[in-house]
């Protein structure tokens, strides 16, 4: 299956699920107003640094089932999924016990009068970090449509969820259970998709994880530069200004993301061709990623000037009139993504090549 044909099929699935997803915050928004929309825009911002360990262990295992798939070594790959998994489960219970231990240091920094919100991100963290483990599988055995197929489901579950809480009364802290659960479930119903992993399985085949776990750093590292860029100042904005400027915030970053989701649909069908490409063959990675870096750059553009033309529509038709200060910021944060857009790829390029 060819880049172009990969990227539809996950750009579609991303389209899909991310419309749940947009439609999951715009009714959010509209639900709780612009103060304790800042309120969530800034945990889920502190959520999705904390988080961050995840994408590197989705790159990690995409990279290596990869190579083991193209090898039809079946077996590896489950051998991996629960190396990693086992990992997963003890290093995420650490974290949330630690997330405990200093919520009351983090809601005072963010200005929040309680510490429930931040244990919800807690618990919200560990099937962030676990659902990785196989999603990856599913990108490095090339099932793009069974992963595109999850990551909908996840959006459509968390949407439903959230709309039961909030008509329950439960206000922002539904919301940000309302992710923990979307993990879960996306997570429970990989299962079936990977059933060939647990076929021939030998307990005791051996797996390199020394440059697992290397390859696994150096992700961290640059997913850490990446996400800083796009959620540190969302946390900054909440700690020195009103809450309900970070709504505004919050709101215009939501909108702008669509650049985003688009690109990553494409730099994870790069990520997955390139990783099971033998090295040698340099011609055939360098167009994948031309493909790619053509295809990213004419997304982000017409998106950014979209955003710059008309963001008074977007902002008013799904926000409403209260949020009206988000149109400002909206219009040069289109702009801003078209750069996040190309060093998300070129990150990814440089990760499938190590």
């Amino acid at each position: 299956m060819g880049i172009i044909k990969s990227s539809s099929i996950v750009v579609f699935g991303v389209i899909i699920s991310n419309i749940f997803a947009y439609i999951f915050h715009i009714y959010v928004g509209r639900a709780l107003g612009p103060v304790e929309y800042g309120v969530f825009g800034a945990l889920m911002s502190l959520f999705l640094i904390i988080a961050l360990p995840a994408s590197a262990i989705s790159s990690a295992i995409t990279k290596f089932s990869a190579i083991m798939y193209t090898r039809k070594e079946y077996s590896k790959i489950g051998i991996l999924r629960k190396k990693i998994a086992l990992r997963v489960w003890i290093y995420s219970l650490i974290l949330f016990f630690t997330i405990v231990l200093l919520s009351p240091f983090i809601a005072d920094y963010l200005k929040i009068n309680s510490i429930i919100p931040i244990i919800i991100v807690g618990f919200t963290l560990i099937f962030s970090l676990i659902l990785p483990v196989n999603r990856g599988i599913l990108q490095g055995m090339k099932k793009f449509n069974a992963y595109s197929w999850n990551t909908i489901i996840e959006s459509v579950s968390r949407l439903i969820i959230v709309i039961l809480f909030l008509v329950l009364g439960f206000k922002t802290n539904s919301a940000l259970l309302a992710y923990g659960l979307g993990y879960l479930i996306s997570y429970v119903l990989i299962f079936p998709l990977i059933k060939e992993t647990k076929q021939n399985f030998k307990e005791k085949e051996n797996i390199e994880m020394k440059s697992i776990y290397r390859f696994i750093i150096f992700v961290l590292i640059i997913n850490l530069i990446l996400q800083l860029i796009i959620n540190l100042p969302t946390i900054f904005i909440k700690h020195f200004y009103s809450s309900e400027f970070t709504g505004y915030w919050t709101a215009a970053l939501t909108l702008a993301r669509i650049s985003l989701f688009v690109s990553s649909g494409i730099a994870l069908v790069m990520f997955s061709e390139i990783a099971g490409t033998e090295k040698k063959n340099k011609k055939s990675k360098n167009l994948i990623f031309k493909k790619a870096l053509l295809l990213t750059l004419l997304s982000s553009i017409l998106i950014a000037i979209i955003l710059l033309i008309i963001p008074d529509l977007f902002v008013y038709l799904l926000y409403g009139n209260t949020f009206a200060g988000a149109i400002p910021i909206l219009k040069f944060m289109g702009i801003a993504m078209i750069f996040v857009s190309l060093l998300q790829l070129w990150m990814n390029y440089w990760l499938a090549e190590m």
